[in-house]
């Protein structure tokens, strides 16, 4: 009886050991493209992903997303190996890749060429939901300058995705991980601006979110309404006619409301078409560029949205353009 027992405890120990070991060596991942998550919590076995288990599109190119803020692009046809495992947390799948890094370098050479620009960044707003709403009627304006869906870094997080804006650099390069980070370790478009003779100004809601090269204008609730957006946007209609050659904007309110009630929630819905005439009011008056972005997306949740995995929801937002 006490060898059964042995032989037992000892089967369970084996078996413990080779789960523990694949779970290591064979990770469990998130697989999307720029439409939906493709394959949820896949099991990578051997290294390899096979397209006929994921997808029935034909994709180009893979970006291997890591937990460093890294991202890795291969080649991608019928399947695709990978030799680098350790800290993989998803994979996305894409024909044309388009990051909201893009932002920096648009800005960048449009001030380049002496055009004035102005950054809007629109806090946890999904290209779900920007689908969503245009669906339902509550984009007006802004579908008429959509230019590309755009991926973010990983952790789809305020601070990371605020980060890789404004510098064109993805978190394993800038320092920028997550909400605890607040020092960037590469210079932002607003070093450029300085070093361009160009005059720039942030506006920001009432919390410094990044240290950077000049100091952001904050804001606080003067008409008690539960938002410092309102105020952002007059003081955003102020500096149209200073002789600013970069204004970045910050707004939350969309991010705020998915959070309390639902990234398609009306609540949202409505929020989402406020900016959308907050934006085309802006656009009559600025003779310049307007680039609009998010630092990451939301999905939904019991209690309303949430943020900060490598999912599609997360991940991918839609990208505007302004001439």
């Amino acid at each position: 009886m006490k060898k059964i027992i042995i032989l037992i405890m000892t089967s369970v120990l084996l078996m413990s050991c080779s789960i523990s070991t694949s779970s290591i060596n064979e990770p469990v991942i998130n697989i999307f493209d720029k439409h939906e998550d493709l394959a949820v919590d896949y099991y990578l076995k051997d290294n390899i992903i096979l397209g006929e288990d994921i997808t029935v599109e034909k994709y180009n190119e893979a970006a291997l997303i890591y937990d460093t803020g890294s991202i890795v692009k291969l080649p991608f046809k019928d399947s695709i190996r990978i030799s680098k495992l350790k800290g993989l947390k998803g994979i996305y799948l894409y024909n044309d890749f388009f990051s909201i890094t893009d932002a920096y370098y648009d800005a960048e050479s449009s001030l380049e060429n002496n055009e004035r620009v102005i950054l809007v960044l629109l806090d946890g707003f999904s290209l779900n939901q920007y689908k969503h709403a245009l669906s339902k009627g509550y984009i007006n304006f802004l579908q008429n300058y959509y230019k590309n869906e755009a991926v973010s870094v990983y952790t789809p997080v305020t601070n990371a995705g605020y980060a890789a804006i404004i510098t064109g650099k993805t978190p394993d390069i800038n320092g920028i991980h997550d909400r605890s980070n607040r020092e960037m370790k590469v210079d932002s478009i607003f070093q450029y601006a300085l070093e361009n003779d160009k005059k720039s100004v942030i506006l920001e809601g009432d919390i410094k979110i990044l240290n950077t090269e000049i100091e952001p204008m904050l804001h606080i609730d003067l008409n008690k309404d539960g938002d410092t957006d309102d105020e952002m946007f007059e003081s955003t209609l102020t500096a149209l006619k200073e002789d600013y050659d970069l204004i970045f904007v910050h707004f939350h309110g969309i991010d705020d409301r998915g959070h309390s009630f639902g990234p398609y929630s009306d609540e949202a819905m409505n929020y989402i078409s406020k900016i959308d005439s907050w934006i085309e009011q802006l656009s009559e008056i600025w003779e310049g560029k307007i680039i609009l972005t998010a630092d990451h997306g939301m999905h939904e949740t019991l209690e309303g949205g949430s943020h900060g995995e490598c999912q599609q929801a997360d991940m991918v937002v839609p990208y505007f353009v302004i001439n």
